[in-house]
């Protein structure tokens, strides 16, 4: 229950009052807060949700960011080399972990700048990276049912004259 207003402690009045005064001095380096007349302490302030100024590549830039990387996502279902293990499976996965890169940066690019269908597309082209990386990795990890290797040395053979299983 709340205490009547005989019962209250001086102490807390004066410090509530001190915290109203300081709050009062911040007001007006808070122009937006400034502005609003007296409500509620639980308020929020005015939210500017307008796109940030673009600095020297502008939008264009962003969508060539995200652009190339879409395109490098493409290219990588047209890998010219094998990549079922060692050092042609290494370059097939710096590849695609340069995708995975140019993709979070241009996702990174667009967001801040506030270009949405930018940021989109950058997501897709993440997705399709994270699905090129696992439709590899998989099957070395032994999850699939088709098992893989890293490596490309063969396993020793059994020596000759030993009986065979």
């Amino acid at each position: 229950m709340a205490k009547d207003d005989k019962e209250r402690d001086p102490a807390w009045d004066e410090d509530a009052e001190t915290v109203d005064k300081l709050i009062r001095q911040l007001r007006p380096a808070a122009p937006a807060l400034a502005a609003r007349s007296a409500g509620s302490p639980f308020d929020r302030p005015d939210v500017d949700a307008r796109p940030l100024p673009i600095g020297g590549r502008g939008q264009a830039g962003i969508w060539a960011q995200v652009g190339l990387s879409v395109l490098l996502g493409i290219a990588l279902t047209q890998w010219p080399y094998g990549r079922a293990c060692g050092w042609s499976l290494l370059f097939y996965l710096v590849a695609v972990a340069t995708l995975l890169v140019a993709a979070g940066w241009g996702a990174l690019s667009s967001w801040k700048y506030r270009l949405g269908l930018a940021h989109i597309v950058a997501l897709g082209a993440i997705l399709w990276g994270l699905a090129l990386t696992t439709h590899e990795v998989l099957p070395r990890v032994g999850y699939a049912k088709t098992p893989a290797t890293w490596s490309c040395i063969e396993p020793p053979a059994a020596a000759p004259g030993s009986p065979q299983p």
